[in-house]
């Protein structure tokens, strides 16, 4: 189904907006070129130019390749102008260095890509982590674990009225490394959700004790924890008896 495939949306639309950008460039540099190339020839210069030597680096969770030297251009440069051909060179020059900007293009783009990601999967919103729970089901994760059920109606109703809340890690952790008398915080496992689709998630998402708080960890290391009015647990738990 087309909800299971991991498409990113904002990766997809960014991907083609540049690719068409490119293309608009390619095409302004062949028209206005006198006695242009093949087609073929200027795309295939054009891609032979886009290699170069580039520095990466993580800007917020997202890796950015800064393009420094253009080997690319070089290489073309000492083939086109081999054996004496100078009039070769100048009739692709343009088309290599095209290639190499192809790269500054794609740098621009991927300053765009975290602010239309956070525009179109906003990550307080829980309906990002579980906008189908249509399906969803309970597993009990662990002994201390009360026999209970999913009120599948409750969490459908409470999934867009969910705020986010800070979970207090330190004072959880400490609690977990008790010895003695620790009672495990989250053990049920959430299952069967489905992320909004185009965002490119993969949920891991446990239910407190109480049924109402819900802990979501994504494929992208993103950990973010929400309350719901109603609890979602009917039996042991729960108040949806």
């Amino acid at each position: 189904m087309m909800q299971n495939l991991y498409i990113h949306m904002p990766s997809f639309i960014l991907l083609l907006f540049s690719y068409v950008l490119i293309g608009i460039l390619f095409f302004i540099v062949y028209k206005r070129q006198q006695n242009p190339p093949k087609v073929w020839k200027g795309l295939l210069v054009m891609l032979i130019g886009i290699f170069s030597f580039s520095i990466t680096f993580n800007l917020s969770a997202e890796v950015i390749k800064v393009p420094i030297l253009p080997l690319g251009v070089a290489l073309l440069y000492w083939l086109l102008r081999r054996k004496g051909n100078t009039e070769r060179w100048p009739r692709y020059r343009r088309y290599a260095w095209l290639g190499f900007w192809v790269n500054c293009i794609f740098l621009a783009f991927s300053f765009l890509h975290s602010p239309l990601d956070h525009f179109m999967f906003p990550n307080d919103e829980p309906s990002t982590y579980m906008q189908d729970v249509e399906k969803a089901s309970l597993i009990n994760t662990h002994p201390t674990a009360k026999k209970v059920t999913l009120n599948n109606e409750v969490l459908q109703r409470q999934v867009d009225k969910m705020k986010q809340k800070q979970i207090k890690s330190e004072s959880w952790y400490y609690k977990i490394n008790e010895k003695n008398g620790y009672e495990e915080r989250f053990p049920y496992f959430l299952t069967g959700t489905v992320p909004k689709m185009g965002s490119g998630l993969k949920t891991v998402i446990y239910v407190e004790k109480d049924g109402k708080g819900f802990l979501i960890t994504t494929n992208k290391g993103r950990q973010v924890y929400f309350r719901s009015e109603e609890s979602v647990l009917s039996g042991g738990a729960g108040k949806n008896d």
